[in-house]
């Protein structure tokens, strides 16, 4: 509400894409320590790739991650581009061979923006008030967390001396910031087709701090030194991603919006 009252959202100009899931129950799972582990798996033609979660009650959340003009561009209802994207995918198509869908689809689309002001004179965003990144390495959860708890600091802190003015109370935005930008670039290497396996074999000294970055240790300068091996393997004329703050403002794409389509019966 806040974000669309003062216009602050900025849409960011590389992560346009969207979603379409739903969910199975008697899914392939894998067996002893990997039965409940999250995977990715990526398109044949790598343009796109699929979340497969498994859940409580032998169910699993499925769903697909492509361009926003791959998934809602001359394809036709969410169902029957769900099902051709799983004929595009053999190793999904194997994982739902025996089981049965028990939701309708799901959608969204234009999910990826930041506010352009974490707070404001009596105000703070937080969460996914402030911002969303993409769901590839499941930094959601992490960010809203981390958000609330620097947000709560700088509250307490400013009710304590009474002031609870816009610098006050965002003053802990630049450094969130920093770290989501580091995140933001992992998931943007990844869709511009960078093999972190391959720079792990080149640079097997960076595994770990590779490693810290995709678990979600992202607010330590320390991390910051995965960069320069990563960039020695970029092709000539590859430069690094533009920052989310180039991105379009909202009040410049009317038309543009975060949507969520939900199956009939569901609220």
């Amino acid at each position: 509400m806040l974000q669309n009252k003062f216009g602050l959202r900025i849409w960011d100009p590389t992560l346009n894409k969207g979603a379409i899931w739903t969910y199975w129950k008697g899914a392939y799972r894998d067996t002893g320590r990997d039965e409940g582990a999250t995977m990715v798996i990526q398109t044949p033609d790598k343009r796109g790739w699929w979340w497969y979660i498994p859940q409580h009650g032998d169910q699993v959340s499925l769903g697909i991650v492509r361009p926003f003009e791959d998934l809602f561009k001359g394809r036709g209802p969410h169902e029957q581009t769900y099902f051709e994207e799983v004929e595009l995918t053999p190793a999904v198509k194997e994982r739902i061979g025996n089981a049965e869908r028990v939701t309708g689809f799901f959608a969204t689309k234009d999910y990826s923006y930041r506010a352009e002001q974490a707070a404001g004179d009596g105000w703070v965003t937080i969460g996914d008030a402030f911002g969303f990144l993409d769901p590839l390495y499941s930094s959601g959860v992490l960010l809203a967390l981390k958000s609330g708890e620097v947000a709560a600091d700088a509250i307490v802190e400013g009710i304590a001396k009474g002031d609870t003015s816009k610098d006050q109370l965002g003053k802990w935005a630049p450094g969130f910031n920093e770290g989501v930008d580091r995140m933001r670039r992992l998931v943007c290497e990844y869709y511009d087709g960078f093999s972190f396996g391959r720079m792990v074999r080149k640079s097997p000294d960076m595994r770990g701090t590779l490693t810290d970055l995709l678990i979600g240790d992202l607010f330590d300068g320390r991390v910051d030194t995965v960069w320069e091996p990563l960039e020695s393997m970029y092709p000539a004329g590859k430069t690094q991603p533009v920052g989310w703050n180039a991105g379009t403002p909202a009040a410049a794409a009317p038309d543009k919006r975060n949507e969520l389509t939900l199956p009939e019966g569901v609220h």
